[in-house]
């Protein structure tokens, strides 16, 4: 939209300046023609009058000396030829006079809508008028040439000329108001059609540009639909080459963070798995100490540490579980259909032990049948991990309830107890890393914090959605993940 934007409004600017040009130029050409038509029409009234003054002054003459050479005694001696001598001469005033009223008629009735604002003047060498049009005003005399005369509040072009051999005038003129309407209706004739294109060539436009960007927006979206954890390169095939090296940096970017993740879950990886055999080692020694020993304090003590040996242990497993999550995530995830009951139902059976040493009532509703697609192994760890969280969290004489269905949508999985639960302000942070909320630390129970940020890497590869609330008898806490159908 801006490319569109500032295309048309330079397409405007540029169309400006041509109008004004055009402008320009139909008024210096209106000028010229105007002028010219004014001259010739000059000449040709000058020319068709003064042959008519030159001949009837011819005439007179003839008849004057006719009736000078008579005299009054010829002219008495001849009455009939001194009658028909002043009756041509009254005919010839009279012939004079009807010619020129035709003539004012003729102009009068042009027919034209210019034809109205043209009027002439024609005058004697003594400044007598000899013939006006009706319709014109007062026009003073004026040097030859031509000139502009604001007449009866109006602005008029007049063009004088005078013959120089009888100093006989004639002056023609018109209306400037009519050169000004030709001048603006060629203009607007020719800014019609610009303004009708503008429309058209904005569509050209949009579609052109759309298309040539196509590539753009493509690599656009693309990079805005992808997922955080999305880091394989940009295709750049059929791209614009202005795009080409930010595709490039952006490619070498997402292979430099790609590596330093390998290698920080590579090094997870190796930490937790170096970590378990002296941990282990260091159970053993501790459990042989602590049988070996009588002393009641000397137990005591060793207990505690066998304690601190089981939650380093159990960190160390569950940062190696988030390690393989991890890898997991950088690889496609296994497509193939998981009966989640059958998951639900081992969990539920290896954790019994657990929940019944610590009085925990663990339960499973799960019907036959129900499916999802995705990666056992994956699933497996976030079912325990929920389960273990639940029975963890949960204190003595409590309930833990694992729940599988399927419905239109697909198939859930809730785990739900009735214990501590977790404040509604800290829900959006129990999935990062290492993250205890007060009630777990004021439980006192054993744990990492990693358990529900591996349910959550997990979840994601599956591209299930997690909904969490209050748990059973509107105490404890609730888990519920929707998966797609299966």
């Amino acid at each position: 939209r801006r490319l569109l934007g500032m295309l048309l409004s330079a397409v405007l600017l540029v169309w400006l300046v041509v109008l004004l040009l055009v402008y320009r130029s139909a008024e210096h050409e209106v000028e010229e023609v105007f002028d010219a038509d004014l001259a010739r029409s000059a000449r040709i009234l000058q020319s068709l009058l003064l042959h008519e003054v030159e001949e009837e002054r011819e005439i007179n003459h003839r008849v004057h000396e006719a009736m000078a050479e008579l005299g009054p005694q010829g002219l008495s001696t001849y009455p009939k030829l001194a009658a028909a001598l002043r009756d041509y001469r009254a005919e010839a005033v009279a012939e004079e006079a009807n010619e020129r009223l035709e003539l004012v008629s003729i102009a009068q009735q042009a027919g034209h809508k210019y034809g109205a604002g043209l009027i002439f003047v024609a005058r004697f060498a003594n400044g007598g008028l000899m013939m006006r049009d009706s319709a014109a005003p007062e026009i003073p005399a004026a040097a030859d040439g031509y000139a502009d005369m604001v007449l009866r509040d109006e602005t008029w072009r007049i063009y004088s000329l005078t013959e120089p051999r009888t100093g006989f005038m004639v002056q023609v003129g018109e209306k400037q108001a009519f050169r000004l309407e030709l001048v603006r209706y060629i203009t607007r004739n020719t800014l019609m059609p610009l303004m009708l294109a503008l429309p058209v060539l904005g569509v050209l436009i949009w579609v052109l540009v759309g298309h040539a960007l196509a590539p753009l927006q493509r690599v656009a979206q693309e990079v805005s639909t992808r997922e955080p954890d999305a880091l394989h390169p940009i295709d750049g095939v059929d791209t614009p080459s202005e795009i080409h090296a930010l595709l490039t940096s952006l490619n070498r970017l997402f292979a430099r963070l790609v590596s330093a993740m390998h290698r920080e879950r590579q090094f997870t990886a190796d930490a937790a798995h170096e970590l378990r055999t002296p941990l282990a080692a260091l159970k053993t020694h501790l459990q042989v100490a602590r049988a070996q020993s009588g002393e009641p304090a000397t137990r005591a003590s060793l207990d505690q540490a066998l304690d601190g040996v089981d939650r380093a242990t159990h960190s160390v497993e569950q940062l190696l579980v988030l390690a393989r999550a991890d890898a997991a995530q950088a690889r496609a995830v296994v497509d193939v259909p998981v009966d989640l009951r059958e998951i639900a139902s081992a969990v539920v059976s290896a954790l019994s032990q657990q929940a019944v040493e610590r009085d925990i009532d663990l339960g499973l509703d799960a019907p036959e049948g129900i499916s999802v697609r995705g990666d056992a192994t994956a699933l497996t760890l976030l079912t325990r991990n929920l389960i273990d969280n639940a029975v963890r969290y949960t204190p003595p004489g409590g309930t833990v309830t694992v729940k599988v269905a399927g419905h239109a949508q697909g198939a859930s999985l809730e785990v739900a107890d009735d214990g501590v639960g977790v404040a509604v302000e800290d829900r959006q942070k129990i999935f990062n890393r290492f993250h205890r909320g007060a009630a777990e630390q004021a439980l006192g129970a054993d744990g990492s914090g990693l358990g529900l940020a591996i349910v959550k890497r997990i979840a994601d590869l599956h591209g299930a959605r997690i909904a969490l609330g209050e748990g059973l008898n509107g105490r404890g806490f609730r888990v519920k993940l929707e998966f797609a159908p299966g």
